[in-house]
């Protein structure tokens, strides 16, 4: 074992045993299967018992939770690290750590930033929610926005936003081990109106994260454009613009990382997702929004449970082209899922369908997600929408 292999396990073992471990992330398993995890993290966690540490593996869509004690907790970290996953984030009251393992089994360990304070130690199941951007400390961007004071608290009435912006660096988060680990993250945003989550995702991913990333904001409305490029004066950003245009028209200069597009209005999200999958973009992250296509093509008297009552035709429209969505999107090759984006309380368009590219060719997965969407429209008499139009043009199914 070298030299940082040694360092990284009795790091395990002594913050453990100190009550400084905090949070560990190992991501990139050696050998990929489609029964084994392809990620775990492990926390501690205070129950009746004493303190435990919660390690959960993510297989596929779902995760399992195990609570182990902490002697079991540190060996299976050791055994996590190097030989069942490459990478390990590992943090500690004090400091953050990062190990990558070569395939040849090489350790590199390097010191992350350090956390401007210790975080509270606070392991109940029952504790506050902590945001990737919390509440109380300065954050350029939301100062910027007006979303909050310059104190570092967020505003009463903009509360619900901060909790969105949070909520969708969540999704973020959840999808880093699918991107670039060393080279620069090249981020599209289709329709970023405002960009209070296009300023969101700059700062998570350079100043949360420490990872170098280059992000375009693509809208109509020239106003909005010059708003937002003079945030970017104001606060000295690099490596992220605005730019006005058209979603069909925008030309990648180079590999797209991540694409996202929220709130685009009706079939303006089925020309983002179209561009994206064309890149061969590694992440795509779509809230849909005013899904009207289908909504006018089907026949009123079609369904006439449905269109007996135009609220539960426009609901069924919405959820119909939405599935057809996540499902042209499987057989062009991602992995994908339609999760709720927000509580409903706060926005009717509370979907967001996340695709991920799967490596190599899955025949299987992608003949038997044609078959299940050639059903499904002839049950409902759906005809081609504007994605399957878009991707057939692009030769992509």
């Amino acid at each position: 074992m070298s030299s940082a292999g040694e360092k990284l396990n009795l790091l395990i073992s002594d913050s453990v045993l100190d009550g400084s471990f905090r949070k560990a992330v190992f991501s990139k398993p050696v050998e990929k299967t489609s029964t084994g995890p392809s990620r775990i993290d492990v926390r501690p966690v205070m129950l009746k018992g004493g303190v435990k540490l919660q390690v959960t593996r993510r297989v596929g869509a779902q995760e399992f939770h195990e609570n182990v004690d902490t002697k079991e907790g540190v060996a299976l970290m050791q055994r996590f690290a190097g030989v069942v996953f490459r990478d390990v984030h590992y943090g500690t009251s004090a400091e953050k750590w990062i190990a990558r393992h070569s395939r040849k089994g090489k350790c590199t360990l390097t010191r992350g930033k350090s956390a401007d304070r210790p975080p509270e130690s606070n392991t109940s199941h029952n504790r506050n929610r902590k945001h990737l951007i919390p509440d109380g400390e300065p954050c350029p961007f939301l100062i910027a926005t007006g979303i909050m004071s310059a104190n570092g608290r967020v505003r009463a009435k903009h509360y619900a936003k901060f909790r969105q912006i949070n909520r969708y660096v969540e999704f973020i988060h959840d999808i880093l081990d699918r991107l670039p680990a060393d080279d620069t993250i090249n981020v599209v945003d289709f329709g970023c109106g405002k960009s209070y989550l296009t300023f969101a995702t700059h700062h998570f991913f350079q100043n949360v994260c420490g990872r170098q990333v280059s992000i375009t904001g693509l809208d109509r409305r020239q106003d909005v454009v010059e708003t937002c490029n003079g945030i970017v004066r104001e606060l000295g950003l690099e490596n992220i613009h605005f730019t006005v245009g058209d979603i069909a028209d925008f030309q990648s200069a180079g590999q797209v990382h991540l694409t996202i597009s929220l709130h685009a209005c009706d079939t303006a999200t089925d020309d983002a997702l179209a561009a994206a999958v064309a890149w061969g973009t590694d992440v795509i992250l779509a809230v849909p929004c005013c899904q009207h296509e289908l909504s006018t093509q089907l026949p009123k008297n079609h369904l006439p449970l449905f269109s007996g009552h135009g609220i539960l035709h426009d609901k069924f429209s919405s959820l119909a082209t939405d599935a057809i969505r996540a499902g042209l999107l499987e057989c062009a090759g991602y992995e994908t899922r339609v999760m709720e984006f927000i509580d409903m309380e706060h926005t009717a368009k509370n979907l967001l369908i996340r695709a991920i590219k799967r490596t190599g060719v899955d025949t299987a997965t992608t003949g038997h997600g044609r078959e299940q969407m050639q059903v499904f429209c002839q049950q409902f008499s759906i005809p081609p929408l504007r994605l399957q139009q878009k991707l057939e043009e692009y030769h992509l199914l």
